[in-house]
């Protein structure tokens, strides 16, 4: 059986977004499942960062790249840096102060890109899945987002091939995504975003995400709700298995990934100087992993005696390497009204450590309720420093043992949700 996949980010690039239907992929040729992809060619995308060494994930993966249309996200980052890749906003998106410029360019892309800034690629791809449909007998094709343009290509495809069975998974809200509300759109372009959106949800034939908050959200906006369904993102067994753990010298906070103003900080760095100032005698080191708000970096090296590592960007596998390496992984989920359904993919991979674990967010949101089996992982309200500064404590005083991770996370291996994705396409 031949399935048709659409996405837009797909090896070489990084970031958690890729992951999910990389391996979803290449577990599914292990089930009998034959994956072709369709993605934009690397040379075109507005990606926020790469990673080379993903490739190897999906070498034996049919892969189609297409050209890309026009890509403001590339335009913004040229002007602002000169270079077409280099400043593409994530970390720095919703900067205390942006530039006049910085005005202008979220105007633009909010009011004339919708429902997202990488739209345009759509014209380029429709052409080549048109082709691939016939000429494979495809009977099942799936879209997933962000960008959630994509899912505009499902639309096309199911107006041209009818019969066709079509899954929308939707990795993170659409319109209720954290980010939109950096945005101000006019009505007009709000009303054609949710015009959009409901297409997508009514004409697709399963919606699928990643956990059941999100799953709740979207059977909410549909005539239909039974055809809502949710997959757990996983985690490589293997790669986490295969690592060893090297403990830095002193106590170390490490927070890995994307950082931004949306996401709860300063009370990290206000429990953590209160600690200090109440243990002056303790040693402690904070890495930073990833791409991290200035604002925020500038935050952490005020708390006195913190130590302070920007490491910066790395490969998958380094960055699951720091994870093992921790003696805490902080997780900062972004402040939304709809909490609630947040699970960061690199959730379960910090929990796969085995590591101490500390979960910023809804303390009954899905990222909780997956956690509270464990137990050395804790979930803290944003806001409350107190609560932070008495779980930072706990966590230097047990000492700096090597904890198994929990038996219920073998649940969520890749290969295991794949498993789930495989059952759920034979049924369709």
């Amino acid at each position: 059986m031949k399935v048709l996949i659409v996405s837009y980010y797909w090896p070489p690039s990084g970031g958690s977004g890729v992951q999910r239907w990389m391996y979803f992929t290449k577990y599914l040729q292990s089930f009998g499942i034959e994956p072709i992809i369709v993605t934009i060619d690397p040379k075109s995308a507005s990606y926020n960062t790469f990673d080379e060494s993903l490739l190897k994930e999906v070498s034996s993966v049919r892969t189609i790249h297409t050209q890309g249309g026009f890509q403001i996200l590339k335009l913004y980052s040229f002007l602002k840096s000169g270079s077409a890749n280099k400043k593409i906003p994530t970390g720095n998106l919703g900067s205390k102060a942006p530039s006049f410029f910085d005005k202008i360019a979220s105007k633009v892309r909010a009011n004339y890109f919708i429902p997202d800034a990488r739209v345009s690629w759509n014209k380029k791809a429709l052409p080549e899945i048109q082709k691939i449909i016939k000429e494979e007998g495809i009977d099942l094709f799936i879209t997933t987002g962000p960008p959630h343009s994509t899912h505009l290509l499902g639309l096309a495809v199911r107006k041209s091939f009818p019969s066709i069975k079509w899954i929308a998974d939707f990795r993170d809200p659409w319109r209720e995504v954290y980010y939109n509300n950096l945005f101000k759109r006019s009505k007009k372009s709000d009303e054609k975003d949710a015009l959009f959106e409901k297409e997508v949800i009514e004409k697709s034939d399963i919606i699928l995400t990643v956990g059941p908050s999100m799953a709740e959200l979207l059977s909410s906006k549909t005539s239909n709700p039974s055809k809502v369904k949710y997959i757990l993102n996983g985690f490589e067994a293997s790669k986490i298995d295969g690592l060893t753990r090297q403990k830095h010298p002193d106590f170390t906070i490490t927070h890995v990934g994307v950082w931004t103003l949306q996401q709860p900080f300063q009370e990290v760095a206000d429990a953590l100087q209160q600690v200090l100032k109440d243990h002056s005698d303790w040693k402690i080191n904070f890495r930073l992993v990833g791409n991290i708000h200035e604002d925020i970096f500038q935050a952490l090296q005020e708390v006195k005696g913190l130590t302070v590592e920007l490491v910066g960007k790395v490969d998958h596998q380094t960055a699951l390497q720091e994870m093992m390496n921790a003696d805490v992984l902080l997780n900062c989920l972004a402040n939304m009204k709809q909490s609630k359904l947040l699970i960061s993919g690199k959730l379960m991979e910090y929990l796969a450590t085995g590591n101490n674990t500390i979960i910023i967010g809804n303390p009954e949101g899905d990222a909780a309720h997956l956690a509270k089996p464990i137990p050395n992982a804790e979930v803290v309200s944003p806001n409350d420093i107190n609560s932070l500064k008495i779980i930072f404590e706990k966590f230097y005083s047990s000492g700096r043992a090597n904890h198994q991770p929990h038996p219920s996370i073998y649940n969520y291996t890749r290969k295991n949700t794949a498993k789930e994705l495989k059952e759920l396409i034979e049924n369709l």
